[in-house]
């Protein structure tokens, strides 16, 4: 028995080459689950850390890797926030609760349901690979464990028109083909990888019958043209962006 025991606690130790103290109990063993499922070898470090959220790179035993984001269970700043995106939403508001775990799960599967539709309707986005209470796993978009970066750290001589272009494309695409909007795009939430924009962070994008979908687009719009400009690119009007945008949805 004590020789099992041990086993098992070395296998443990080889799975996670990081564990930091955001990773609960029950976390670490939906992590051990979904191990065995996807075939996972280890879990390293975190890649990102956010407000909500961590992002781990995770090792397959074929040396691919997937993104894990795992949502903070005890943060209250953060179950303010996802109370107010998640149940304004009309595909989650018959989901209410005040238990935060549940909370944080309801938030995980809006994140993974945002990510299929976008990707089913062609924008740029992480293929999302699956979800479980409070874990979503993702593509990776880098290499060999290194995240890609992004937009605000990639060199001002990389900055330009067509890539101001791209991205506006993507909302566009987002708001026409998907029938969503963002609603927290920025330099920090765009991924530049392999020539590609990748739209990333969409836990808090709202259907475009959202009460305040119009706003939130306006202000994903006014993000983008802040940074390009600050950057020295030439940027369109805001409100003629919104209008061609929004025109004919």
């Amino acid at each position: 028995m004590e020789k099992r025991k041990e086993e098992k606690r070395l296998k443990d130790k080889d799975l996670f080459k990081v564990v930091d103290s955001t990773i609960d109990a029950k976390t670490f063993l939906i992590l051990q689950d979904l191990a065995r499922k996807y075939e996972i070898e280890e879990y390293w470090g975190a890649v990102s850390s956010g407000k909500e959220a961590r992002v781990y790179p995770a090792k397959t035993y074929n040396g691919n890797f997937y993104a894990v984001k795992i949502y903070y269970t005890t943060t209250s700043a953060s179950k303010r926030a996802i109370e107010r995106y998640a149940f304004s939403d009309r595909r989650f508001s018959n989901l209410k609760t005040s238990n935060t775990r549940k909370i944080i799960s309801i938030w995980a599967k809006k994140e993974f349901k945002n990510l299929s539709i976008m990707h089913d309707n062609g924008i740029i986005v992480p293929k999302p690979i699956g979800v479980r209470e409070n874990i979503l796993i993702m593509e990776f978009i880098g290499d060999n464990g290194i995240r890609a970066p992004l937009l605000k750290e990639i060199s001002k001589d990389e900055v330009s028109r067509e890539l101001y272009d791209n991205i506006l494309l993507q909302v566009e695409l987002m708001v026409k083909k998907a029938g969503l909007v963002h609603g927290d795009l920025s330099e920090y939430n765009v991924m530049i990888w392999n020539n590609k924009e990748y739209i990333i962070d969409v836990s808090q994008s709202v259907t475009i019958d959202h009460e305040n979908s119009q706003l939130l687009l306006k202000r994903d719009i006014d993000n983008i043209n802040r940074f390009f400009e600050s950057c020295g690119v030439e940027v369109d009007d805001s409100e003629e962006i919104l209008k061609r945008v929004w025109i004919s949805t």
